[in-house]
Protein backbone atom coordinates (compact mmCIF):
# COMPACT_ATOMS: atom_id res chain seq x y z
CA UNK A 1 0.00 0.00 0.00
CA UNK A 2 2.83 2.35 0.99
CA UNK A 3 4.74 1.53 -2.54
CA UNK A 4 1.42 2.75 -4.16
CA UNK A 5 0.98 6.06 -2.18
CA UNK A 6 4.44 6.99 -2.93
CA UNK A 7 4.18 5.89 -6.77
CA UNK A 8 1.13 8.35 -6.84
CA UNK A 9 2.99 11.23 -5.46
CA UNK A 10 6.35 10.97 -7.71
CA UNK A 11 3.53 10.90 -10.38
CA UNK A 12 2.14 13.79 -9.14
CA UNK A 13 5.17 15.92 -8.45
CA UNK A 14 6.35 15.27 -11.77
CA UNK A 15 3.15 16.32 -12.95
CA UNK A 16 3.39 19.80 -11.27
CA UNK A 17 6.88 20.21 -12.13
CA UNK A 18 6.18 19.99 -15.81
CA UNK A 19 3.48 22.51 -15.46
CA UNK A 20 5.48 24.95 -13.59
CA UNK A 21 8.28 24.39 -15.97
CA UNK A 22 5.61 25.25 -19.11
CA UNK A 23 4.13 28.17 -17.10
CA UNK A 24 7.64 29.83 -16.70
CA UNK A 25 8.53 29.71 -20.58
CA UNK A 26 6.39 32.88 -21.54
CA UNK A 27 8.13 34.63 -18.86
CA UNK A 28 11.99 33.46 -19.64
CA UNK A 29 11.21 34.34 -22.97
CA UNK A 30 10.47 37.45 -22.58
CA UNK A 31 13.57 38.40 -20.36
CA UNK A 32 15.74 37.00 -23.05
CA UNK A 33 13.94 39.47 -25.44
CA UNK A 34 14.60 42.39 -23.01
CA UNK A 35 18.32 41.25 -21.81
CA UNK A 36 18.38 38.57 -19.91
CA UNK A 37 17.71 38.10 -15.92
CA UNK A 38 18.12 40.55 -13.05
CA UNK A 39 21.67 40.88 -11.89
CA UNK A 40 22.72 38.60 -9.25
CA UNK A 41 22.24 39.25 -5.52
CA UNK A 42 25.61 40.48 -4.14
CA UNK A 43 27.98 37.43 -2.65
CA UNK A 44 28.67 39.62 0.46
CA UNK A 45 26.52 40.47 3.64
CA UNK A 46 25.19 44.14 3.95
CA UNK A 47 26.71 47.02 5.80
CA UNK A 48 23.47 46.72 7.90
CA UNK A 49 24.16 42.90 8.17
CA UNK A 50 27.85 43.69 9.04
CA UNK A 51 27.27 46.00 11.73
CA UNK A 52 24.34 43.81 13.27
CA UNK A 53 26.82 40.79 13.17
CA UNK A 54 29.16 42.99 14.83
CA UNK A 55 26.60 44.33 17.82
CA UNK A 56 25.46 41.05 18.36
CA UNK A 57 29.19 39.89 19.05
CA UNK A 58 29.89 42.24 20.91
CA UNK A 59 26.74 41.73 23.22
CA UNK A 60 27.66 38.07 23.35
CA UNK A 61 31.34 38.80 24.71
CA UNK A 62 29.19 41.68 27.55
CA UNK A 63 27.18 38.63 28.52
CA UNK A 64 29.84 36.39 28.67
CA UNK A 65 32.21 38.94 30.83
CA UNK A 66 28.96 39.31 33.10
CA UNK A 67 28.38 35.94 33.18
CA UNK A 68 31.88 34.86 34.26
CA UNK A 69 32.61 37.79 36.64
CA UNK A 70 29.06 36.57 38.54
CA UNK A 71 30.63 32.84 38.88
CA UNK A 72 33.49 34.67 39.97
CA UNK A 73 31.82 36.50 42.91
CA UNK A 74 29.53 33.31 43.63
CA UNK A 75 33.06 31.06 43.68
CA UNK A 76 34.23 33.64 46.24
CA UNK A 77 31.42 33.81 48.55
CA UNK A 78 31.40 30.08 48.57
CA UNK A 79 34.87 30.05 49.54
CA UNK A 80 34.65 32.95 52.25
CA UNK A 81 31.42 30.71 53.57
CA UNK A 82 33.84 27.76 54.00
CA UNK A 83 36.53 29.42 55.40
CA UNK A 84 34.43 31.51 58.10
CA UNK A 85 32.79 27.73 58.98
CA UNK A 86 36.29 26.10 59.42
CA UNK A 87 36.82 28.67 61.69
CA UNK A 88 33.73 28.45 63.70
CA UNK A 89 33.99 24.50 63.36
CA UNK A 90 30.73 24.36 62.23
CA UNK A 91 28.25 26.40 60.08
CA UNK A 92 27.84 29.54 59.87
CA UNK A 93 24.86 31.90 58.90
CA UNK A 94 24.56 31.67 55.06
CA UNK A 95 25.48 35.02 53.22
CA UNK A 96 22.17 37.02 51.75
CA UNK A 97 20.36 36.09 48.47
CA UNK A 98 21.97 38.05 46.12
CA UNK A 99 25.11 37.28 46.90
CA UNK A 100 24.43 33.40 46.87
CA UNK A 101 20.86 31.72 44.95
CA UNK A 102 18.42 29.67 47.15
CA UNK A 103 19.96 26.53 46.08
CA UNK A 104 23.16 27.67 47.01
CA UNK A 105 22.28 28.91 50.51
CA UNK A 106 19.99 25.21 50.63
CA UNK A 107 23.10 23.62 49.73
CA UNK A 108 26.20 25.22 52.03
CA UNK A 109 24.54 24.05 55.63
CA UNK A 110 24.35 20.82 54.76
CA UNK A 111 27.84 20.73 54.23
CA UNK A 112 30.38 18.31 56.35
CA UNK A 113 33.87 19.65 57.50
CA UNK A 114 35.85 17.98 55.20
CA UNK A 115 33.41 18.93 52.20
CA UNK A 116 34.29 22.21 53.32
CA UNK A 117 37.77 21.71 53.36
CA UNK A 118 38.05 20.68 49.86
CA UNK A 119 36.06 23.90 48.57
CA UNK A 120 38.33 25.99 50.07
CA UNK A 121 41.25 24.71 49.10
CA UNK A 122 39.80 24.59 45.19
CA UNK A 123 40.16 27.21 42.62
CA UNK A 124 37.44 29.56 41.65
CA UNK A 125 36.63 28.22 38.35
CA UNK A 126 36.57 24.70 40.32
CA UNK A 127 33.63 25.73 42.25
CA UNK A 128 31.82 27.57 40.17
CA UNK A 129 32.08 24.58 37.30
CA UNK A 130 30.77 22.49 40.15
CA UNK A 131 27.89 24.61 40.99
CA UNK A 132 27.29 24.93 37.49
CA UNK A 133 26.58 21.05 37.44
CA UNK A 134 29.37 20.82 34.83
CA UNK A 135 32.47 19.51 36.62
CA UNK A 136 31.96 18.00 40.38
CA UNK A 137 34.99 18.49 42.70
CA UNK A 138 35.64 15.15 44.33
CA UNK A 139 34.73 14.77 47.88
CA UNK A 140 31.83 17.42 47.53
CA UNK A 141 28.59 16.51 47.40
CA UNK A 142 26.25 17.96 43.80
CA UNK A 143 24.47 21.74 44.69
CA UNK A 144 21.57 20.25 45.96
CA UNK A 145 19.09 21.06 48.90
CA UNK A 146 20.35 19.61 51.96
CA UNK A 147 19.64 19.11 55.70
CA UNK A 148 21.76 21.45 58.01
CA UNK A 149 23.94 20.43 60.17
CA UNK A 150 23.60 21.82 63.69
CA UNK A 151 27.10 21.33 64.81
CA UNK A 152 30.36 19.92 63.10
CA UNK A 153 31.74 16.28 64.84
CA UNK A 154 34.71 16.06 66.06
CA UNK A 155 37.89 16.23 63.66
CA UNK A 156 38.55 13.04 61.18
CA UNK A 157 42.32 13.52 61.43
CA UNK A 158 44.05 13.57 65.01
CA UNK A 159 47.59 15.22 64.52
CA UNK A 160 49.95 13.69 67.30
CA UNK A 161 52.17 15.56 69.23
CA UNK A 162 55.59 15.42 68.44
CA UNK A 163 58.17 13.79 70.35
CA UNK A 164 61.72 14.17 70.71
CA UNK A 165 62.36 10.94 68.67
CA UNK A 166 60.50 12.92 65.73
CA UNK A 167 63.94 15.09 65.55
CA UNK A 168 66.13 12.35 65.05
CA UNK A 169 64.61 11.09 61.36
CA UNK A 170 66.25 12.01 58.18
CA UNK A 171 62.80 12.78 56.46
CA UNK A 172 59.55 13.42 58.68
CA UNK A 173 56.73 12.05 57.72
CA UNK A 174 53.45 14.44 57.58
CA UNK A 175 51.50 15.11 60.87
CA UNK A 176 49.18 12.50 61.22
CA UNK A 177 50.70 9.78 58.81
CA UNK A 178 52.87 8.43 61.45
CA UNK A 179 52.89 5.17 63.61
Amino acid sequence: MRRIFAAIGAALRAAFSAFRFAISIPGRAIAWLLGGTAAPAPVGDSPLVEELKDELENSRAAALAASSEAASKLAAAIRMWCCAALEADGPVPVPAYPQVSRQVAAWLPGLTRNECQTLALAKENEISDHVDGRRTIAGVRPVQRLQPLPAWGPASVMLRTPTPDDATDDAPAPLGMRP
